[in-house]
């Protein structure tokens, strides 16, 4: 009785829900009122479905806190409406900010992260209502703006909002169906350091004439970066991989066994490279992946790059740096350690700009919010889905599992060629109706188990 209405809702949600999400352009990393109108949509469609809605503010973006039903059991859900920029824009094959359906998929900045996962979860909880009384379940939301900026103010607005968030379990922001159709489940995200380094050189850019003899700090930045990582990604800075959570570590090589490692391979053409960093395959390269930390360059810029030609020798040099933690390891010991060894290697000038800094967080494969998903996603998707220790990627679940104490599992509509953050994103239609499924089954699942 439950299923009954799914196609149906779910398609009635992607025209009438997803296509004006995607229509404000809420980009967390332009600001601006587009995030204001983003949450009040957010906040009216919670409304309609008869939800209570409060929205609060740690001093950043709006936070919406929804909730519904007055079981025993809470169950509750992360979500976030802001979204990355769309550029480069003439990548596009139609308006990022317009939702277009094409051969059977949905097209949009947005809708595989995040705002399509929420339409399918007010999807489902439209079909659930009616017996949620009988479900004993309480459902909470919890949706916000500065995820795509690295949460900067969620930490505020969870502290002062802890006993509205205890539950009992919940579901975190994502998931994506593999190409063998099997939904992929990661139990924590790595935590987060992104920051920008500046070398400078002369007070000014100075005509190239004279780089004989003026300092360019293009080259020592190029020097510096030899220091952080070998050309196998070993990343050099002492203690890098020190702290980790040795019981994290165990369980993740258990479930690593069961990962198809034939998926990194089918990446690797599809993105059309010879190898992995290090030349690292098989069960080496998913751990690499999954159970260890990271040290990247996003972005690296200095002197000009417009069109034509400028000889000058730049007076700044400045890169962008992500790091991804894993369980145990400390943000602040990190970063300390980071700046220690550059320092001591001769960047005492080092100016360094932290953006965002948390820990990873992550939940015991055992938890019956996991359980209840897996088997919800057996019955959904036909197969029994892949549960990865940890996602390659970061988010704020820490908040939720190191701090509250909830254990949180995944789902989500996106896929592998969903093309997250880049031009193009999408989901497919039927991952849209699977997703929705999925959430319906888990929380019957879940509130038959906690019974």
């Amino acid at each position: 009785m439950f299923l009954g209405e799914v196609e149906r809702i779910a398609g009635k949600n992607i025209s009438d829900v997803l296509a004006k999400l995607v229509e404000i352009p809420t980009v967390s990393a332009w600001g601006g009122s587009e995030m204001v109108e983003g949450a009040n949509l957010v906040s009216s469609l919670l409304k309609s479905l008869g939800f209570r809605v409060e929205v609060k503010s740690g001093g950043g973006n709006p936070v919406v806190f929804g909730e519904i039903g007055d079981g025993s059991k809470t169950v509750l859900i992360y979500n976030h409406y802001d979204v990355q920029p769309p550029d480069p824009m003439e990548l596009w094959d139609s308006d990022p900010f317009e939702m277009v359906i094409r051969d059977g998929r949905i097209y949009g900045r947005g809708v595989a992260d995040n705002k399509g996962n929420i339409a399918a979860r007010l999807a489902a909880l439209e079909i659930l209502l009616p017996h949620i009384d009988e479900l004993d379940l309480k459902v909470k939301f919890i949706i916000e703006g500065e995820e795509e900026v690295g949460s900067p103010t969620l930490a505020r607005v969870v502290e002062d909002n802890r006993e509205w968030l205890r539950a009992s379990g919940g579901i975190w922001e994502t998931g994506y169906v593999k190409r063998d159709g099997r939904l992929s489940i990661s139990l924590g995200f790595k935590g987060m350091i992104y920051f920008e380094a500046s070398l400078r050189g002369a007070n000014r850019d100075v005509h190239s004439g004279y780089s004989p003899i003026i300092p360019n700090p293009v080259w020592r930045i190029a020097r510096m970066l030899t220091l952080l990582k070998d050309e196998n990604g070993n990343v050099l800075v002492p203690g890098f991989y020190d702290g980790i959570d040795r019981e994290f570590l165990e369980t993740g090589e258990i479930m690593l066994r069961e990962v198809d490692i034939g998926d990194l391979e089918a990446m690797a053409s599809a993105l059309g490279i010879k190898e992995f960093v290090g030349g690292v395959r098989g069960v080496e390269a998913l751990r690499r992946l999954y159970l260890m930390p990271s040290l990247n360059v996003s972005g690296l810029y200095s002197g000009y790059t417009g069109k034509g030609s400028k000889t000058i020798v730049p007076s700044t040099a400045s890169i962008k740096i992500d790091v991804r933690l894993v369980p145990g390891q400390k943000p602040d010991v990190i970063m300390g350690s980071i700046l220690e060894y550059l320092k001591s290697r001769g960047f005492q000038d080092i100016e360094v700009k932290i953006e965002s800094m948390y820990p990873s967080g992550y939940t015991k494969p055992g938890e019956p919010i996991v359980k209840a998903s897996i088997g919800a996603a057996l019955e959904a998707y036909g197969v029994k889905p892949e549960v990865l220790p940890m996602a390659a990627g970061s988010g704020p679940i820490y908040l939720f599992t190191n701090i509250l104490g909830i254990p949180m599992t995944g789902a989500g509509v996106g896929y592998y060629d969903s093309r997250v953050h880049a031009p193009n994103e999408n989901i497919r239609l039927e991952d849209f109706i699977r997703g929705v499924k999925h959430i319906i089954l888990t929380l019957i699942n879940f509130a038959a188990i906690t019974r």
